[in-house]
């Protein structure tokens, strides 16, 4: 890990070059005021873009070192209302020609798949196919400050922000200076964008908060200005990256291209729903049930863990979401397991809904156990205990050093991982032929005869042959494969099911697709 973090910092380093001293930063007043003068900020009260492109699923990547999967957008648009701080984003994803490798709800998509997300002020919702609002006021903090990094709000926050600076800095390769302006707003977030020789936003780098990455880089350009009227410019065509770093490659999230922009149109101002308003805080639910002796499922959420039992210590398997959700996982293996180490945390594969409480596991001391893909990627960018400035966590706040916390460790597999006290086991399998994740892991309990899964299913018993998923299939032919002999289907998202409601139900699936897997 100290070799790890050495490197990080040398390429830090390099990639930000010398630092801007006070007598190099200058007031960002005379040019934003220019940059103003550019492309009528100051006169843009709203506004909207109407598209079409291609988004990504954040975190969803087939591997760790595979750029995000993507879908086309068939329709985009984004209307904002500087005054009241509120915006309404619309997208209608389709597959198109994208290659169905990796994960994110839905994906690959069948049809369209339809997504409405709003914010106004401190809260913010999306609308579910019914059109009701469904409140995700946790975040709004973020979906707020996103609109302060569009072309024209990035010029009014950086002017309400007195200590805005500006430097210049000549970019390597292309003999290009540009003046880099930097700000603060809403008390805790950063921007930095860079102006070209006509005073237009070229580029935003910013970050936010992710529980995988800390603070994560965002990064966005903007290109083709045009002309939309009353002295006003706005660019067509968008780019976005998250979840770059400097070990990482580029990740492409979001590519639009403009047909329409309106400016100052009326009634834009979004009604908050009484939902919205009076939505309580979120919480994080536990539910403990009994699944063998020694074996607990702990519920609650979107997204299940187990809790298992050794003579000397115990162990768990998948810390999913967040450090809250991970932390109420580690206290209520505590609870039911007194008095032992939670000696090892097994993770199914490495999408951000799944492993975004690796690092609280890590703080814990505990081992993580992982395919070997995954190793790169865990050891020197999601484990690496650097401070997080925007949503601190358990690991952030670990007392700070370049070598590491030191308690925790990672145990990589290529093909089996068995950890065993001689009477409980657990033993994890890479699965085969499966697209959704590179490095996925089926996890067994020999003892219970017990399989956990993540993203493969088991369906409903009864489901039609037509509705069983590839996924569910590849999960059936891997248990055939490796002769496991299960009793019980354990999965991450929902409820527990019998062996024999899943072989009647996903045998004829898998019959159906054999001689179409083998002629591929």
């Amino acid at each position: 890990m100290r070799n790890v973090l050495a490197t990080l910092i040398a390429v830090l380093a390099l990639l930000l070059g010398p630092a801007v001293g006070p007598a190099a930063a200058q007031n960002a007043k005379a040019l934003l005021q220019a940059a103003d003068n550019a492309v009528g900020a100051s006169k843009v009260n709203s506004i909207q873009f109407t598209g079409t492109g291609r988004i990504s699923y954040l975190g969803q990547n087939f591997t760790t070192a595979d750029d995000w999967p993507r879908v086309d957008l068939k329709s985009w648009s984004q209307t904002i209302d500087y005054g009241s701080k509120s915006a309404k984003e619309e997208m209608v994803r389709v597959q198109g020609n994208n290659p169905a490798r990796g994960g994110g709800a839905g994906f690959p998509i069948t049809g369209e798949q339809r997504s409405t997300a709003l914010v106004a002020g401190n809260y913010a919702w999306n609308l579910n196919e019914k059109g009701e609002a469904q409140a995700q006021n946790d975040q709004a903090e973020v979906r707020q400050f996103m609109i302060w990094v569009t072309p024209h709000g990035f010029i009014k926050a950086a002017m309400a922000d007195p200590n805005a600076i500006v430097t210049e800095r000549e970019f390597v390769g292309g003999g290009t200076t540009l003046r880099v302006v930097g700000f603060t707003t809403m008390g805790k977030y950063k921007a930095t964008g860079e102006f070209n020789a006509q005073n237009m936003l070229e580029r935003v780098v910013t970050w936010i908060p992710n529980p995988v990455m800390g603070d994560m880089q965002v990064e966005i350009r903007y290109t083709d200005w045009r002309d939309v009227g009353n002295g006003i410019k706005a660019p067509f065509h968008i780019h976005m990256h998250q979840g770059d770093h400097p070990l990482v490659r580029g990740m492409n999230y979001m590519d639009v291209q403009a047909s329409d922009v309106k400016t100052n149109i009326q009634n834009v101002s979004l009604t908050l729903p009484d939902a919205v308003r009076t939505a309580a805080a979120p919480k994080v639910n536990i539910q403990t049930t009994k699944l063998a002796d020694g074996v607990w499922l702990i519920g609650g959420s979107s997204h299940n863990s187990v809790a298992v039992e050794f003579k000397d210590f115990a162990a768990i398997v998948e810390a999913p979401l967040d450090d809250a959700r991970t932390n109420a996982v580690i206290a209520e293996t505590k609870r039911l397991i007194p008095g032992k180490q939670i000696r090892y945390v097994v993770n199914t594969h490495h999408h951000w809904d799944h492993s975004g409480g690796l690092r609280t596991a890590y703080a814990e001391g505990s081992t993580i156990v992982t395919n070997e893909l995954n190793k790169d990627f865990y050891e020197r960018v999601q484990l690496v205990p650097q401070p997080r400035t925007l949503s601190p966590d358990r690991l952030s706040l670990f007392p700070f050093a370049t070598t590491g916390p030191g308690p925790g460790k990672l145990e990589t597999y290529r093909n089996r991982y068995a950890i065993s006290d001689g009477d409980q086991s657990i033993i994890s399998y890479h699965v085969e032929g499966f697209n959704h994740a590179g490095d996925m892991a089926i996890v067994y309990l020999p003892k219970s005869k017990i399989l956990i899964s993540a993203d493969m299913g088991p369906p409903a018993a009864g489901t039609p042959v037509e509705n069983v998923s590839p996924n569910t299939v590849a999960l059936y032919n891997n248990i055939k494969r490796l002769k496991l002999d299960v009793v019980q289907h354990v999965p991450i998202h929902g409820s527990p099911s019998s062996n024999s409601d899943f072989e009647r139900t996903v045998g004829p699936a898998a019959a159906r697709s054999r001689p179409a897997a083998a002629g591929g």
